[in-house]
């Protein structure tokens, strides 16, 4: 793999704005900054919407702003279905695959191998601390703008949760990562449903009504209550065919729609501009939250796996292409298959909500299944972007430009987020292009700022002071011996070969 060596300097980039710096003595694996590129893009789709599709559509279909936006891609024909499809495609899998990515940077900053002494072990781990604490300010820093669901401060706990398995034998943490896979969705999922045996025990809601269910199934049973259902189907039928009748519906659901639409508004306009009740408790970070911690360190535990093999091996990153893709199709599959055509196998014929609650593999599931797809659709992204990296010369320059500054460009877009739903006056007159084209201006702003700052300033503007702090810290609680070189100074996030471990959701 060509790489380019550094000449030093602010960021430890060359003058010439080189993406594949000389780390401490190690190459910078270009294709971890890519996959993270993709992912934070996968992020402002999922908050946005798609880009391009827009200038499909009308203002009309678009409902609100930033990531309370509702999108309909209806209008823009198979465009539109293809975007729908891109858009479930990256909800839930960025923040995955960001999960995924930071297991690896873990491993590359703190070694494959178990340091020598005592002392690098010690400064390794105070680093990964130092940086993990610094996410969780800032991430809650970020939570208070209620602009989107913030990851960073959940990301900030991965961390800590690592530093006991930095160095642990494979065989050892594999078995800690399939404890997180099996037992962390059952936690989650038990908080939320009372209908699963250990739900109570959390103060579920009840989410299952086994009485109610066999009432309703009754209902069906009784040809008395099922010839009223087919009466009042008749008449709508029939109403469907008055244009008077069709004319006044969609006149009072257009009233309604307005009416909602201001009161959404004036809900708006009410929050305050920072709020503390946005904020997770700790209980939140570890289990109730959006990615909850017991669920999620199974996918750094997955990518701090993967980087113990040789990354640099096209032998590894096939394997991770074709195990990826295998471990997608296991995941999503089952899924589909417990809960569609095998249905009839489970207790209940399928229609028990446990079961649901249990193997959905639906975005932000958290289940067994979703995180066994979603690690899948990981490894495989990790694997063709290392093939792809090497041989596409300078044409992913701008994803792995991104991709080595993620914790700026997540923390611009929920501020961006956040100013374009609260600061920025609704009748302004750029205010509507904004709000119908924010995912394409995100994009395109962040690509270039990306590719200047990197070029010219080398290490992003927030990643350069976090890893600072990090560098600060390990060095006044582990001082280093005379004969250990410095740290580079301008690397990105964890200072890894790989650049930014930073998240997005």
């Amino acid at each position: 793999m060509a790489v380019a060596k550094t000449t030093g300097g602010a960021g430890g980039a060359s003058g010439t704005g080189d993406v594949r710096p000389r780390l401490a003595g190690r190459e910078r694996l270009v294709g971890v900054d890519v996959a993270r590129g993709i992912a934070i893009l996968g992020v402002f789709i999922a908050h946005m919407g798609v880009p391009l599709v827009a200038f499909a559509l009308g203002p009309e279909a678009v409902e609100g702003a930033g990531s309370f936006a509702i999108i309909d891609y209806s209008g823009a024909g198979a465009t539109g279905t293809v975007a729908g499809w891109v858009e479930t495609a990256v909800s839930g899998r960025s923040a995955a695959l960001f999960a995924f990515l930071a297991g690896i940077s873990l491993i590359l900053v703190a070694g494959r191998h178990r340091p020598d002494t005592r002392e690098e072990r010690n400064r390794a781990r105070v680093r990964v601390a130092a940086r993990a604490i610094a996410l969780i300010v800032l991430g809650y820093a970020l939570a208070t703008l209620g602009s989107l669901a913030v990851i960073l401060h959940f990301y900030g706990l991965y961390f800590l949760l690592a530093i006991p398995l930095l160095w642990l034998r494979r065989r050892y943490l594999a078995a800690v990562g399939a404890a997180f896979l099996l037992l962390g969705p059952l936690l989650v999922t038990g908080v939320y449903s009372s209908a699963l045996p250990w739900g109570s025990a959390f103060g579920a809601e009840e989410s299952y009504d086994a009485e109610w269910e066999a009432e309703w199934d009754a209902k069906w049973d009784d040809p008395e209550w099922v010839a009223e259902q087919e009466a009042l189907d008749a008449k709508w039928e029939a109403r469907a065919d008055d244009p008077e009748w069709v004319a006044t519906y969609e006149a009072e659901q257009e009233a309604s729609d307005a009416k909602w639409e201001a009161e959404m508004a004036e809900g708006f306009a009410d929050k305050p501009l920072f709020a503390l009740d946005y904020l997770e408790s700790p209980a939140g970070l570890l289990v109730t939250g959006i990615y909850p911690a017991v669920v999620f360190m199974a996918y750094v535990i997955a990518g701090m796996l993967v980087a113990r093999l040789d990354l640099r091996a096209t032998r590894v990153r096939l394997g991770l292409v074709a195990g990826g893709v295998g471990l997608a199709v296991t995941g999503y599959g089952s899924s589909f298959l417990l809960l569609g055509p095998l249905s009839s196998l489970l207790p209940g014929g399928g229609e028990d909500v446990r079961y649901v609650d249990l193997l959905s593999a639906d975005s932000h599931a958290n289940t067994t299944l979703e995180v066994i797809g979603n690690t899948g659709v990981a490894m495989a992204v990790l694997g063709l972007c290392l093939l792809a990296a090497d041989r596409a010369g300078r044409l992913p320059y701008p994803l792995a430009a991104a991709g080595a500054m993620t914790l700026t460009l997540y923390t611009a877009h929920g501020v961006g987020l956040w100013a374009l739903e609260r600061v920025i006056a609704p009748d302004a007159s750029w205010a509507e292009f904004l709000r119908l084209h924010s995912v394409d201006v995100f994009i395109l702003v962040g690509l270039v700022f990306a590719v200047l700052w990197r070029r010219y300033l080398g290490a992003g503007p927030l990643e350069r002071p976090v890893s600072w702090i990090s560098r600060t810290t390990a060095r006044r609680f582990v001082p280093a011996p005379a004969t250990v070189a410095s740290e580079s100074a301008g690397t990105s996030d964890l200072a890894s070969p790989s650049g930014s471990a930073t998240p997005s959701a």
